[in-house]
């Protein structure tokens, strides 16, 4: 613990600059809104709030350890970086809808991606959807290159359709499928900033988008379970084995972020908004923990409402306890 508040006292001026950017974060999120938002007057029922919650979610995250990452590299993210992060967070939750519920031809969802400029609109959530893709194409510097990309997680999303079976799947199998799904988003976005990705840095954030993946499936628990969608914590064995999954891949990244040539108060710089999403992640497989004893010390699923599932990152309190646990990674 103590260690822990020496470097957060010692790297504290790199923390302020994450901090800033965070605000610029939410005052360009604010703007943003408040231009799209009034093109809807169905807006509520448009965005549910569900989906609302992912999409402020998609936008802090992902924001938040891109910037991270700009001060591995020792440098700031810039404001059309900045931007273009934000609006492919904003449709990310949009984005998996299409192929999870609305089942939109591939054709469609190209066009939406590729070419949102020229492309005409059958419906509101469309409509919405070119919103923020032609502030994409407006805010990268190589539009070819982040296209090139954003088919890599085309395909790493279709595949990831064949995870809904209701014959067991093999882990191996969904492993991989996750990974390559996780990976190729989290290598889109940081290819979207203004200087592209090194073939070490490719590979650090192959793993990471591998984490993120995990982490994720590990929130959505029970709506992939409702689905019958496969993830890398569906089915749950044991909470325990569970964990150490999750941690293992976690020291795989830390193992190769520790050897790489950054310099190693960069690296806590980017490390430290990472781990705090990672903590609140342990938080959440420490609820599951607690509501598998209550079952025996066997996780049943069935028997657990939907607010014993999920953890509300929102209240303060499970902020401070993640935090906590972050500081232990």
């Amino acid at each position: 613990m103590l260690k822990s508040i020496f470097n957060i006292i010692r790297f504290f001026p790199l923390y302020v600059k994450l901090y800033i950017d965070y605000k610029r974060t939410l005052k360009y999120t604010r703007q943003l809104l408040k231009e799209v938002k009034p093109k809807f007057e169905n807006w509520e029922l448009l965005i549910d709030p569900e989906n609302q919650r992912r999409m402020r979610g998609y936008i802090l995250v992902q924001t938040l350890w891109t910037a991270g990452f700009c001060l591995l590299r020792g440098e700031r993210i810039k404001n059309n970086e900045l931007r273009a992060i934000v609006n492919i967070s904003a449709l990310a939750p949009l984005y998996d809808d299409f192929f999870d519920k609305v089942e939109m031809p591939s054709q469609k969802i190209h066009a939406l991606v590729n070419t949102p400029f020229n492309y005409n609109p059958s419906s509101d959530i469309e409509i919405l959807f070119l919103e923020f893709s032609k502030r994409i194409h407006e805010n990268v510097n190589d539009v070819e290159f982040y296209l090139e990309n954003a088919r890599n997680v085309f395909n790493a999303q279709y595949e990831s359709k064949k995870l809904v079976s209701k014959e067991l799947l093999d882990r191996d199998f969904v492993r991989k499928i996750a990974f390559d799904k996780g990976g190729a988003t989290v290598v889109c976005m940081c290819n979207m900033l203004n200087k592209k990705l090194s073939y070490e840095e490719h590979e650090l954030m192959y793993q990471l988008g591998g984490i993120a993946q995990y982490l994720d499936d590990i929130f959505d628990l029970r709506e992939d379970y409702l689905e019958g969608r496969q993830t890398l914590s569906n089915p749950i064995e044991n909470v325990n084995s569970l964990k150490k999954s999750f941690l293992n891949e976690i020291k795989k990244f830390k193992k190769s972020l520790e050897v790489s040539t950054y310099t190693k108060s960069n690296k806590k710089a980017f490390f430290f908004p990472v781990s705090f999403i990672l903590g609140a992640t342990l938080l959440c497989t420490n609820r599951y923990e607690l509501l598998e004893k209550k079952t025996n010390g066997e996780f049943k699923i069935d028997e657990y409402s939907r607010e014993e599932l999920v953890i509300d990152m929102d209240l303060w309190s499970n902020r401070i306890k993640a935090f906590k646990l972050s500081l232990t990674l």
